[in-house]
């Protein structure tokens, strides 16, 4: 996608949408096919996105309510709705209204994952509260950068590292994940 954009940039105008730069470039890439390919990867990428969201929706209700397979199949059909009204507006608007909570999401959601990727020992229940804490602490400003105005949130994203790039809580992260891993490893040897 860099190299795409590095040798198509003079190609289209400063003010085309996402959409109709991602339909460009399929089709000065890939020719008319192009467009066949994007519809069906889209097609792919949104039912799958889509299917996961209302099953996993469905089944933390079901969780909630004694695993009633009532409460899956209505929480289901008000996702499926949901989706259907939702997919009516445009996709800019889409993406303006989800931004502000995915910004302050995908950053939980990264830590999540890497952490259940390690190896228990150094992923501890201590460690993963720890970590998911401070991730979330800082991914406020992310957040409220979408509410406040911006000369208000600006002093607070310079002051974290990575802050102006929406990446202040990487190095918060990393370091309570190094220094909780380092404080556990300090007690077990302090006890031998």
């Amino acid at each position: 996608m860099i190299y795409i954009g590095a040798f198509y940039n003079t190609q289209f105008d400063n003010s085309v949408t996402r959409t109709e730069l991602l339909s460009g470039l399929s089709v000065k890439t890939l020719g008319n096919i192009g467009t066949l390919f994007l519809s069906i990867l889209v097609a792919l990428a949104c039912f799958t996105t889509a299917v996961t969201i209302i099953v996993g929706t469905a089944d933390f209700f079901k969780g909630l309510f004694n695993d009633s397979k009532i409460v899956y199949t209505i929480t289901a059909i008000i996702s499926c709705v949901l989706g259907i009204a939702i997919g009516q507006f445009d996709v800019h608007y889409i993406i303006i209204v989800a931004l502000p909570v995915l910004m302050f999401i995908y950053p939980i959601t990264i830590v999540l994952i890497l952490l259940n990727v390690l190896p228990d020992k150094y992923a501890s229940k201590t460690v993963f509260r720890a970590v998911v804490v401070v991730t979330i602490f800082f991914s406020i400003p992310n957040f409220m950068q979408f509410i406040l105005p911006e000369e208000k949130i600006l002093p607070a994203q310079e002051l974290i590292p990575l802050g102006s790039y929406n990446l202040g809580w990487l190095l918060p992260a990393l370091l309570v994940f190094i220094g909780v891993n380092l404080i556990k490893i300090t007690r077990v040897r302090s006890k031998i």
